[in-house]
């Protein structure tokens, strides 16, 4: 618990901010941040022997994985304004969304660092949302990471990636005018998910005709959209939703305050986060740091289901890391 609270770099306070984390792996070992998207929370992977759910990254993390708590500790945080225990910002009675970057988040991570006396980061790993804060850890805090793995985001938000976000914003800000905002978060993650996933695998999964029924037509694809979208919104408070769907579009690094060694992953294709915009920030960091391209049917998302293949992506980065 931050009693002072937790400046934002946008102007403002959360105070008093709790910061709730995870600390995965034998004393000793050296110290791995791993960062999901903004629906991923705290367990990277299960604890073993505990018999706990999976994690949010089970498989590429975990026993036999790339990141495997028995030789690295693995630290995670719940993100502020996440759907875990960690704090968020007030609402202003405006109603205006708080400005919450994706270095505020940097800054919570290294309040835990403080706290449990780590000084310095083997590595930090984010995807997605996760990568974005990575990034920013490697421009804002260079001194206490050795490397840092990006995976799927950019120095910027991509204009179209940015639309689909305000699209998913404003039906839940209308939803919750009508007092629904159950069903805006779901139908705003449905959206969401249009992009998470590529063409190929939803022509592969769902390309079936509709069925006339009778409550109307009915597409394959509406299962999914559906089944998604209420999980998430069982999950997601509207406002945090709200918060921090808008920090992605604050992401904006300029390339020359990174400092710390970087390794980008674009997966292609990626509706997200495409691979010529990961290519362009590579290019404007220069020296001294890698690009890794992964074919992936999935898109967006293939950090979560191309397992076997980010198993050898993060296991020769963490090789790499080990050697700078």
């Amino acid at each position: 618990m931050l009693e002072d609270g937790l400046a934002l770099q946008m102007g403002g306070r959360v105070a008093p901010c709790r910061i709730a984390w995870r600390l995965l792996g034998p004393d000793g070992a050296p110290v791995v941040a791993a960062l999901g998207g903004i629906s991923a929370d705290r367990r990277v992977c299960a604890a073993p022997g505990t018999g706990e759910p999976d994690g949010w990254w089970q498989g590429v993390a975990g026993l036999g994985g790339a990141l495997d708590p028995e030789r690295w500790r693995i630290l995670s945080i719940d993100f502020v304004a996440g759907p875990g225990g960690s704090s968020a910002p007030a609402q202003p009675a405006s109603g205006v969304v708080p400005l919450l970057t994706p270095g505020d988040q940097t800054n919570a991570l290294c309040a835990v660092m403080d706290h449990l006396d780590v000084g310095r980061l083997h590595a930090v790993i984010g995807a997605s949302y996760g990568g974005a804060v990575a990034l920013a850890f490697a421009a804002d805090h260079a001194e206490r990471t050795a490397s840092a793995l990006v995976i799927g985001a950019a120095h910027r938000s991509h204009p179209m990636a940015t639309a689909v976000r305000v699209v998913q914003r404003r039906i839940v800000a209308d939803a919750r005018a009508r007092g629904d905002e159950r069903e805006g978060l779901a139908l705003a993650r449905a959206l969401a998910m249009t992009t998470y996933r590529s063409q190929e695998e939803f022509n592969r999964r769902f390309s079936g005709h509709g069925a006339v029924r009778a409550d109307g037509l009915r597409f394959p694809v509406e299962d999914y959209l559906d089944h998604h979208g209420r999980v998430f919104a069982e999950r997601f408070d509207p406002a945090s939703f709200l918060c921090l769907s808008q920090s992605m579009d604050l992401q904006d690094i300029d390339p020359a305050r990174v400092r710390a060694p970087v390794t980008l992953v674009a997966m292609v294709p990626d509706a997200i986060a495409p691979a010529w915009q990961v290519r362009e920030l590579h290019e404007r960091l220069g020296r001294g740091h890698r690009i890794v391209e992964v074919a992936t049917s999935a898109g967006h998302d293939g950090f979560l289901t191309d397992v076997e293949t980010f198993r050898e992506v993060l296991a020769s980065f963490l090789a790499a890391s080990g050697n700078r």
